[in-house]
């Protein structure tokens, strides 16, 4: 970053900025890596700076419980799926997450375990909760599988 946006000003403080995000009534604040305007106090963010913040407040979210169609639509977001992704994941159509996410309904307890392990999942580089929705989905039809036993560790 070199000059301020606001008033054309080259000097630019580095450093962690406060920072707030409002999610479906609640508000998550902390600090940013950044910069700050010595003249007008203008702020500004590093963008993965900023995805990190809102890694962490989606984690937060999907640990501890969403309520909320906007806190829904921001898991969602977070996870990296777009509606109808997740409504096919889901097998819900797109109406209901829609529904879901304006507040029209509410989606059951089990939808919601699943989209927070999707979070959970996209926030540490897995596809495991994906891959096991896509294999539920569509299942083998296979009437003898062989297994095999695992070795003691």
């Amino acid at each position: 970053m070199k000059r301020c946006v606001n008033c054309g000003e080259s000097d630019l403080v580095r450093g962690t900025q406060p920072y707030t995000i409002d999610v479906g009534g609640r508000t998550f604040a902390g600090d940013v890596k950044g910069w700050r305007c010595r003249s007008c106090s203008e702020r500004y963010y590093d963008g993965r700076a900023l995805e990190r913040f809102e890694g962490a407040v989606a984690r937060w979210l999907a640990e501890h419980g969403y309520q909320t169609g906007d806190e829904l639509r921001f898991l969602r977001k977070a996870a990296g799926l777009r509606a109808a992704d997740l409504a096919e994941a889901l097998g819900v159509s797109p109406e209901s997450v829609s529904h879901w996410e304006t507040g029209k309904h509410a989606p059951d307890v089990a939808t919601r375990n699943v989209l927070a392990a999707l979070v959970l999942d996209a926030l540490g580089g897995k596809t495991t909760t994906k891959d096991r929705l896509k294999a539920l989905r569509s299942p083998p039809r296979a009437r003898r599988v062989k297994v095999g036993a695992r070795k003691a560790a």
